[in-house]
């Protein structure tokens, strides 16, 4: 009975409870154990939700953020809370690198700045690297120049053994320079180099003035008779005369005496000094009273040079020639020193063949040689 009775409250207790919203108590056995099945079921939502810690003033900024930047979306509730978690932690860390990479109040800079420093002085030390390799650089062609400036005042080695081997001989001073027509009663024997000159001497600059020249004539083959079948004697009127002829011809007051380049080359400058002594004696005999003038051999352009006719082999034979000019009596001009380039080579300017003998004269070359008889004959 009493059993009953308690059954009966019990009941009625429970339904008052439940029409008045009331739950019964669960044991802390229980609860615990709902706790952890609520926890398993959800999460990711509560773990996300649970990682934004700002203010309720960030997540409405956040929120102002999320809708201006982006367009609604139709997705569920649970995954717009997540990517709008994901966005806010993105813009957290955007926010704090923005932060990261700016200049603070106190003027530090951040680490992009210090990149952008670092480049800059990098770039600044290349510019320094260059400048100072452009100051090295510049410092070494100045030694350089200077260096060769210096060598420059020296002559080459070659030239210096081509100076020492030629005679630089006192050249007739003249008190005066002559007029052309000083040349009227002049004869010039000589070869193709004199030949060239008889024809620049036509427009006058010589006066009147003779010449008894043939290419290829030396001191040896002038002295060849008429007979002889290679003859190259000068012709003079159309008729041809061997050079102690023609001069015994004339009768000039002056001879001027240019030969010996063709012997050089065959006779070797012994054999060539031989033909002008003997030659020149004929001449001197047949014309006693004319007032000799031998004029030395003048150079060759100097890549025109051969190995027995050369500039050295000229410079020699016009030292050999002086002494026996002085022991005789004849006046010997330097015509060379007058249109060598300072090393004993012909200066190109005066030179009319310089793809060729290298050794003929142009107009400038004869003109200079003119003005140098004009300057060294009275």
């Amino acid at each position: 009975m009493k059993k009953g009775i308690a059954l009966c409250l019990t009941m009625l207790l429970a339904l008052t409870l439940c029409a008045c919203g009331g739950q019964p108590k669960e044991s802390p056995e229980s609860t615990s154990s709902t706790e952890s099945v609520v926890s398993s079921t959800i999460p990711v939502q509560e773990s996300s939700e649970q990682s934004v810690t700002k203010p309720a003033s960030s997540k409405a900024t956040s929120s102002e953020k999320e809708t201006s930047r982006r367009p609604v979306s139709s997705a569920p509730e649970t995954s717009s809370k997540e990517s709008s978690a994901e966005e806010i932690s993105e813009e957290k860390s955007i926010e704090e690198k923005s932060d990261e990479s700016s200049v603070d109040e106190s003027g530090v800079l951040s680490e992009s700045s210090e990149e952008s420093s670092e480049e800059i002085s990098e770039e600044s030390g290349e510019e320094s690297i260059e400048e100072s390799s452009e100051e090295s650089a510049e410092e070494s062609v100045e030694e350089t120049s200077e260096e060769s400036t210096g060598e420059s005042r020296e002559i080459p080695e070659e030239s210096s053994e081509q100076e020492e081997s030629q005679y630089t001989p006192t050249p007739v001073i003249s008190g005066e320079t002559v007029d052309a027509s000083w040349f009227d009663d002049a004869v010039f024997v000589g070869d193709s180099v004199t030949l060239k000159l008889s024809y620049y001497a036509d427009y006058g600059s010589l006066g009147n003035a003779d010449f008894l020249c043939a290419g290829s004539l030396g001191y040896n083959n002038a002295q060849w008779g008429y007979d002889h079948p290679d003859n190259v004697h000068p012709v003079y009127n159309g008729i041809k005369y061997t050079v102690e002829d023609g001069v015994a011809m004339l009768q000039p007051k002056k001879i001027f005496v240019m030969l010996g380049m063709n012997d050089i080359g065959l006779y070797g400058v012994d054999g060539a000094v031989e033909g002008m002594k003997s030659l020149t004696a004929k001449i001197q005999q047949r014309c006693p009273d004319t007032v000799i003038y031998v004029q030395s051999v003048t150079p060759m352009l100097s890549y025109k040079q051969l190995s027995d006719l050369n500039n050295t082999t000229i410079a020699a034979f016009d030292q050999a020639i002086q002494p026996i000019c002085q022991e005789r009596g004849y006046i010997y001009l330097d015509v060379a020193s007058a249109v060598n380039d300072g090393y004993g080579n012909l200066m190109e300017a005066y030179c009319s063949d310089a793809t060729a003998m290298g050794l003929h004269f142009s107009d400038a070359g004869c003109e200079a040689w003119v003005n140098y008889l004009k300057s060294h004959v009275a």
